[in-house]
């Protein structure tokens, strides 16, 4: 189990280039990859984002990429050909026009013969792709830290939930039992109804109360939850979803709920759920 939630930083070089990349992971409900520092590389942007959507599966992944030059090299070059075309169409508008000046080496500047020296891809690319398996590597180490902290945090409430349940059920079965007994009570101090009534009237009742159903839907969920804690790879999402709806079932078990202290349980059990959605929200 991994946190969404990690910082990783690499650094390579090649030709005369330092490749720096740091990275950022955060929470997130699905995959959202941003790359900063290649928009002169379209072709490595493009392979930046594939390498980071394969390594991760949920959250916002943040790359930001710098590239220096390593002290005595040339950042900037001539190009010839350029300047060639350049000087030769100035001198033609030159005599076109019947101008004194002669173009020369300021107008050519002005122009942009000196470039900045644009790398081969592949080259470039063998360095990045060191720096960022780097960065993946170290991000990844700090998210497995911190969710194995989530892990211990999540197997404790899921503990306390579990002991509530058992609770719930004792209570239950004791709520109904009392349930009928008063009722079956009260009709027949009416003395007005037949007993096959009662029985039907007290039937209707406890059926309106029976939480069984909530119940085994909750043990069911609990189970399915630990079961993932105990798994590795991108769990986050099943788990938010069943944390989701053991609150939901919480809820109703609340609403039909006999007794007070059955009511009392059913809410807390529903804090209990809330608090792992919470966390389940920070897992992968």
């Amino acid at each position: 189990m991994r946190s969404m939630t990690g910082f990783g930083r690499g650094e390579a070089s090649a030709s005369g280039l330092r490749v720096e990349v740091e990275l950022r992971t955060l929470n997130g409900r699905f995959l959202e990859v941003r790359v900063r520092g290649l928009s002169e590389y379209p072709g490595l942007l493009f392979r930046t984002e594939e390498k980071l959507r394969s390594a991760f599966h949920r959250g916002t992944v943040e790359a930001a990429v710098r590239l220096t030059p390593l002290p005595g090299t040339a950042e900037k070059s001539v190009d010839l050909e350029l300047a060639r075309v350049y000087l030769a169409d100035l001198r033609a508008l030159q005599a076109e026009l019947g101008l004194e000046e002669k173009p020369g080496l300021s107008h050519l500047l002005a122009l942009g013969v000196f470039q900045e020296k644009r790398l081969d891809e592949e080259l470039l690319w063998s360095a990045l792709e060191s720096a960022l398996s780097e960065a993946i590597d170290e991000a990844q180490a700090s998210r497995a830290r911190e969710g194995q902290a989530l892990r211990e945090a999540l197997l404790s409430e899921c503990g306390e939930m579990k002991k509530l349940l058992e609770k719930a059920e004792e209570l239950a079965q004791q709520d109904q039992k009392i349930a009928e007994e008063r009722l079956r009570k009260r009709l027949s101090d009416l003395a007005l109804l037949d007993p096959a009534r009662v029985n039907a009237e007290i039937s209707a009742f406890l059926a309106r109360c029976d939480v069984r159903e909530e119940l085994d839907r909750l043990r069911a969920h609990a189970t399915r939850f630990l079961e993932l804690l105990s798994e590795e790879g991108p769990v986050g999402k099943e788990l938010e979803f069943l944390a989701q709806e053991m609150a939901r079932e919480a809820g109703t078990l609340a609403a039909k709920a006999y007794g007070p202290e059955l009511a009392e349980i059913a809410l807390r059990l529903r804090l209990g759920a809330e608090r792992l959605r919470e966390q389940a929200r920070n897992v992968e």
